[in-house]
């Protein structure tokens, strides 16, 4: 059985440094990683990315400007390091630093301050004396309250000086991996987030993609706001068996009537309006979601008795999603913005494959077109895209296809009919696109709502809160999503980066 605690993404003391291509997280002097973080915990960066913990010992890199053979001090930013922290030296190579022996174990003896230490033999014996600077390369490596190693090299882009939480998840026993749909749920997260889109399974992968598709999912539907529902008196709606839960999020449009009136005036088009539910026919309405989870609503009572006109809407946001790719298919659609208010599950729309040709990519002069990795072939079809009535290149119609030729692994150029002469083409604009025809597939995909709760009863998949695993179906099993609880607990501390999945009630 793995180890775990119920730690659901408590905020990491000072600001941490991740480096794309390096195991080494650096945090600014404040870090306290000794008492906050243990080896197999899980830090989420600002920008989203998890990354496990190995150890607590990462290798300080001293360059020979930092040895001070005058005073024996040794430079080290942000070094973490306490009296008495025994050190290993390595001179990785090259000349050691003269008073101390490649493979050296030696003790800080004087933290002079947040970059600055001096060494003893012994805990708590005297400074070396150091007579030499050694070489660009040497080593110190000892716990630290900033720094970490990690169980492999960062793969997200540099994030410097970000905040940072740390989780501590079951370990997954066969490796410790990371599985990012591990979820630590409390209580209100268990029941939340039934009208929010939190998941997109691919139900067909599709084939020849080369830039990952834009995804569009369905807007909620419109509720229609009929003047004979709206109460001022009482500051109420009537919308029968709605379904909203407070906090619920709404835009107000007049849709070219009369405005609805608040006291201090009209409610403009495209305001946001946040639910108060009272019943499961009736709503207030409150300016924040602060206001509406505090009950504080919208006064209607003191201003124009205009009740708006019956054609009025309150519509929910529109979710919206990002895929990756890999091998020319459709390996996964993450949910970038649950949306609000859906009253059923949406349809979800998946790009067909293409490519995207900016300007810069379109060689004028020699007709050749550039796309890394376009994986075409002579003889391919592909339909040439305006895209937003942009210049059009030069001797190509919109909506033409044009067949491949002379191509390498990441240029090639165009002609009207199949072996055809070369076109000579202009630069065109940036949004420009070539649709794939020649054995691509459409990837489809399907969407699901969250957990289950209407405000009114709480029906809900998860059977325990805790640290749940949460499957997302693909294939045939798209929009299907299953949980299962690893680790039942009766609370969790803290909040994870995982509203999107599990949004808070």
């Amino acid at each position: 059985m793995s180890l775990w605690s119920m730690n659901d993404g408590s905020s990491l003391t000072g600001t941490h440094t991740f480096t794309n291509g390096s195991a080494i997280v650096q945090a600014n002097a404040s870090g306290a990683y000794k008492s906050e973080v243990k080896i197999g915990d899980v830090l989420t960066t600002a920008g989203g990315e998890k990354v496990r913990v190995k150890n607590l010992t990462p290798p300080r890199t001293v360059a020979t400007s930092s040895v001070n053979a005058s005073n024996e001090r040794i430079t080290i930013t942000a070094h973490g390091y306490t009296a008495n922290t025994p050190l290993t030296y390595s001179a990785e190579g090259g000349t050691a630093i003269a008073g101390l022996t490649d493979g050296q174990i030696v003790f800080v003896k004087t933290v002079h301050d947040a970059n600055t230490i001096d060494v003893s033999a012994t805990e708590g014996g005297s400074v070396i004396n150091l007579t030499g600077t050694g070489n660009n390369s040497q080593t110190f490596v000892g716990e630290t309250n900033t720094g970490i190693t990690l169980t492999s090299n960062f793969g997200g882009s540099t994030e410097s000086g970000v905040a940072a939480t740390v989780s501590r998840p079951p370990i997954d026993g066969h490796g410790g991996a990371i599985d990012a749909n591990v979820l630590g749920i409390d209580e209100g997260e268990s029941v939340a987030g039934v009208d929010n889109v939190t998941d997109i399974g691919v139900s067909e992968d599709g084939a020849r993609y080369v830039q990952a598709p834009t995804i569009t999912v369905a807007g909620p539907t419109a509720r229609t706001l009929a003047t004979a529902n709206v109460s001022l008196a009482n500051d109420t709606f009537t919308l029968t068996n709605h379904n909203m839960r407070t906090g619920t999020k709404l835009t107000y449009d007049s849709q070219g009537g009369t405005n609805l009136a608040q006291n201090s005036g009209n409610i403009a088009d495209s305001t946001a309006l946040f639910v108060i539910r009272v019943d499961a026919d009736t709503i207030k309405l409150a300016s924040n979601l602060t206001n509406a989870e505090a009950g504080t609503a919208i006064d209607f009572t003191g201003g124009s008795s205009n009740v708006g006109n019956s054609s009025q809407t309150l519509t929910g946001d529109t979710a919206t999603a990002t895929a990756t790719i890999s091998g020319g298919v459709v390996t996964g659609i993450t949910v970038t913005d649950v949306g609000s208010d859906y009253q059923s599950t949406p349809t979800v729309t998946v790009e067909v494959p293409k490519m995207t040709i900016p300007t810069g990519n379109v060689n004028a002069s020699s007709n050749v077109i550039t796309f890394t990795a376009h994986g075409l072939s002579d003889g391919d079809q592909i339909t040439y895209n305006q895209v937003g009535g942009g210049t059009l290149m030069t001797n190509v119609t919109n909506g033409q296809t044009v067949f491949v030729r002379d191509k390498t692994d990441d240029t090639f150029k165009i002609a009207a009919t199949e072996g055809g002469t070369a076109i000579n083409i202009g630069t065109g604009h940036s949004a420009q696109t070539f649709t794939i025809v020649t054995g691509a597939t459409q990837s489809t995909a399907v969407a699901s709502l969250g957990l289950g709760n209407d405000g009114d009863t709480n029906t809900t998949e998860i059977s325990h809160v805790g640290w749940v695993k949460k499957t997302v179906g693909s294939g045939g099993r798209a929009g299907r999503v299953h949980y299962e609880t690893l680790v039942a607990a009766s609370s969790i501390s803290g909040d994870a980066a995982d509203d999107i999945a599990l949004p808070d009630s």
